[in-house]
């Protein structure tokens, strides 16, 4: 056999080996197809079908309420139905507060105490609070305690159409969710309370001259404020009502040092489809680069968003290693619309944590609503229509059947998991 023959044999073979190697590389770094972007995208629509068919046929006990609920109604309660308290001591309390279960106290009539504390305080001194996106007063209280005022944009029966973050911020949302985490048992969210404020008696006069630089005056002469944020603009001013009473969301302002993260189910705000909307996944890719303890907290989170429609949880604050409930403006938008999407880390990585799980059980048959409405009226606030109540009431349901629903395809071993050490 000459050596032409072997050197052009050796070539050959050389040559197939290198596309063979060629052929693979390609094929495990394109893209994929659009059929396989297009079986992904049905898998996402199968789930909200199975999740749906779960709602349609829940079982009665979760349309029933249980007597196991009383003694928590009762202790929740007795922690809001308390006003009488001399400020002083009430703020001593929250500045002093150290706990691994509450950012501030929630038991022994304390959070009563905070609200009425909030809302009765003389005001010292109000300025803008720049920080975000939406129009924000900073109040600060004689008592130095610091809080921030969301005013109203829209009346409680405004139904907000189109995307599930869209519109301004609703104040009774921030308010509404105090009250939901306090029954939820998820206690690390800031007091928050409605507050009416007389602009000419108690904001002018105390106003800063960057504050005061932000104030025009409307075509009746009231004295409107556009503010100062990301979004403010001088054409889109909030204005006191005709008796000159700006009413909003007080919350209680949080004097700690966060931890801020881009959350891993955020959204595109735009056409564009983030990982979690492609990817079947997802859930089991972020495994690897966040700890099972930040999962089980962001699916608290999102089941807490779910119930009030809060589409817009882009980033996610954290202290003591967990999440921070802030930023519930967004919800409450339109009650007759569910974005199962918002519960996306619920059914994509189905899992829950076991404490989380019991809590939402002791809380079927409208017993969560009608909590939110005992406890919101010891301080004279209506906070959403009938409408919102009933839609929450059915995204319970909701929650329930995605957890049913992930324990027909995995079992209950693999969705529970039992209380981890922060």
């Amino acid at each position: 056999m000459s050596m032409n023959y072997m050197f052009g044999i050796s070539v050959f073979l050389l040559c197939l080996v290198l596309l063979n190697i060629y052929f693979f590389y390609n094929l495990s770094t394109t893209k994929p197809t659009p059929l396989i972007q297009s079986r992904k995208a049905e898998a996402m629509q199968n789930v909200h079908k199975e999740i749906n068919d779960h709602f349609a046929h829940l079982k009665k006990q979760y349309k029933i309420k249980t007597s196991k609920f009383i003694p928590v109604q009762q202790a929740l309660i007795a922690s809001l139905n308390s006003t009488i308290t001399e400020l002083e001591n009430i703020w001593n309390t929250v500045d002093n507060w150290v706990d691994n279960e509450s950012l501030f106290p929630d038991k022994n009539g304390d959070p009563g105490r905070i609200l009425h504390a909030i809302k009765s305080s003389p005001i010292a001194l109000v300025d803008n609070a720049p920080k975000g996106t939406q129009l924000k007063l900073l109040l600060i209280l004689e008592s130095k305690q610091k809080v921030l005022f969301k005013p109203k944009r829209y009346n409680l029966t405004e139904v907000i159409k189109g995307p599930v973050y869209a519109g301004f911020d609703r104040y009774n949302s921030e308010v509404f969710a105090y009250y939901l985490g306090m029954v939820l048992n998820m206690r690390w969210i800031a007091p928050a309370v409605t507050m009416r404020i007389n602009v000419e008696n108690d904001i002018l006069p105390v106003a800063t001259l960057g504050l005061k630089n932000t104030m025009v005056k409307n075509e009746v002469g009231a004295t409107c404020i556009y503010g100062k944020c990301y979004y403010c603009k001088i054409n889109e001013t909030v204005c006191p009502d005709n008796t000159g009473v700006l009413e909003g969301a007080a919350i209680l302002y949080l004097e700690k040092q966060f931890k801020v993260h881009k959350s891993p189910w955020r959204r595109s705000y735009s056409r564009k489809k983030m990982d979690w909307e492609k990817d079947t996944d997802f859930c089991k890719k972020l495994s690897h680069t966040l700890s099972l303890q930040r999962i089980l907290n962001l699916i608290d989170v999102a089941i807490f968003d779910f119930l009030i429609q809060n589409g817009d949880r882009h980033h996610y604050e954290v202290y003591k290693n967990r999440i921070v409930i802030l930023d519930n403006g967004k919800g409450l938008g339109n009650p007759m619309v569910d974005i199962l999407d918002v519960l996306a880390p619920l059914y994509q990585c189905c899992i829950i944590n076991l404490q989380t799980w019991q809590n939402l059980q002791l809380l079927s048959g409208g017993s969560l609503t009608e909590t939110i409405k005992i406890l919101s009226s010891f301080q004279g606030e209506k906070l959403a229509t009938e409408e919102h109540f009933e839609a929450i009431e059915r995204r319970l349901l909701k929650v329930y059947a995605t957890v049913q629903y992930c324990i027909e395809k995995y079992g209950t071993e693999k969705v529970f998991k039992h209380n981890i050490e922060v």
